[in-house]
């Protein structure tokens, strides 16, 4: 009897110590989960900064759960874009169990060579893969040509204009030593930030701000282009010849705005039609444009109106001029006024007479000023006219 009591509790602790071995295996497992260093694989790697052309990725190798040889990654990238300070866009694989260094988003410098991207267990501390991930840039394709082919602000960049904007003229003046690139935005635009898109057909582009020029490689940067400063673009092929320099005027359609309208003179004595009564600065003008304009004369009138019809007598009982009544300078600079002169002709007819004054001015690329010079070469006609209607009474 004894001698089975004995068996009993010897099998009862036996059975007692294989159900705590098994349960204590268990909980090892949950606690720590197997490193699968063979699933730690990088199937893509996106770039922050620029869009991939190829990639070729070869896997690090893994025998018995151990990296015995580091993974590679050969990136290539285009042309367009020339600076190598690139970084990780994003890591596709699970965090929870995966972290990687250089961490998503820090910027590396690729043009000394390749990079060491780790990707380490979040579980053990010494698991651990390894890739050299290379970028390089496309060879440049060869292009015989250096021109500029479109300049834009887009709206995406420039996030205070309604819509995104083309330049109205790119001219290329075959006798002179500069090209130039017309762009008119809305009235009130900050001249000084604005971020132009740029199209060419050349191998490289070249950008000045003054006399030094740089590689353009970004349509990021952001540009001052308010009078007096200068914007300029050079094109160059693969054989190194270069364009002439694109010198970018930016500017409104609308350049002339006056204070009041429509202007109403003082009345004006009626006499024989050989004598005029003149009204300086009868209103003012604004320059809300980049550029001086200089005084103008009229274009044509139109709309006139007299005391009867069928009025025979002198067509320009009224007529205009805008003037710089500020001495010493290139005409009325932006932001400033200018005046309006207005002259009335004496004629024996009593009554009301009106007329609109038409200016159509123009922009002369020879001195970056705005008149009205006929269109022709090198004076652009970009602008709209500007209309100033002016009411006269004749009296005994």
């Amino acid at each position: 009897m004894k001698i089975q009591t004995a068996k009993f509790f010897l099998a009862l602790q036996f059975i007692s110590l294989f159900l705590i071995t098994s349960c204590q295996g268990d909980d090892s497992k949950e606690m720590t989960p197997n490193p699968e260093l063979e699933k730690a694989q990088l199937k893509s790697f996106p770039l922050s900064e620029v869009s991939n052309l190829n990639i070729k990725i070869v896997h690090p190798e893994i025998v018995d759960g151990e990296e015995k040889k580091y993974g590679e990654i050969e990136i290539t990238i285009p042309a367009a874009h020339q600076g190598l300070m690139l970084s990780l866009k994003q890591f596709d694989l699970d965090q929870n169990k995966y972290s990687i260094s250089p961490s998503v988003g820090e910027l590396q410098d690729f043009s000394k060579g390749p990079i060491t991207y780790t990707i380490s267990s979040n579980f053990y501390e010494n698991k651990s893969v390894h890739y050299k991930v290379k970028v390089a840039i496309e060879a440049a394709p060869v292009n015989l040509n250096s021109k500029i082919t479109g300049f834009s602000f887009e709206k995406s960049k420039n996030p205070s204009l309604e819509s995104t904007i083309n330049a109205v003229k790119i001219v290329e003046y075959e006798n002179y030593s500069e090209n130039a690139i017309y762009i008119l935005v809305p009235v009130g635009t900050d001249f000084s930030k604005l971020t132009p898109t740029i199209a060419f057909d050349a191998a490289k582009l070249y950008y000045s701000l003054g006399t030094e020029f740089k590689p353009y490689t970004s349509n990021t940067i952001v540009v001052d282009f308010k009078y007096p400063k200068h914007f300029y673009l050079q094109a160059e092929n693969s054989n190194g010849t270069k364009s002439k320099v694109y010198n970018v005027i930016v500017d409104v359609k609308d350049p002339i705005k006056f204070e009041q309208l429509p202007v109403i003179t003082p009345n004006v004595k009626a006499g024989d039609g050989l004598t005029t009564q003149y009204f300086a600065a009868a209103v003012k003008w604004i320059n809300q444009g980049n550029h001086p304009i200089r005084g103008l004369s009229v274009q044509s009138y139109k709309n006139k109106t007299y005391p009867f019809d069928n009025y025979t007598g002198d067509a320009n009982i009224i007529t205009a001029i805008l003037s710089n009544p500020v001495g010493g300078t290139d005409g009325v600079l932006p932001g400033e006024k200018g005046e309006v002169n207005i002259t009335v002709k004496k004629v024996s007819i009593t009554g009301k007479y009106a007329t609109t004054a038409v200016f159509a001015p123009t922009f002369n690329f020879s001195n970056y000023t705005i008149h009205n010079w006929p269109v022709a070469e090198r004076v652009e006609g970009i602008f709209n006219t500007a209309e100033l209607t002016v009411e006269s009474t004749i009296f005994e």
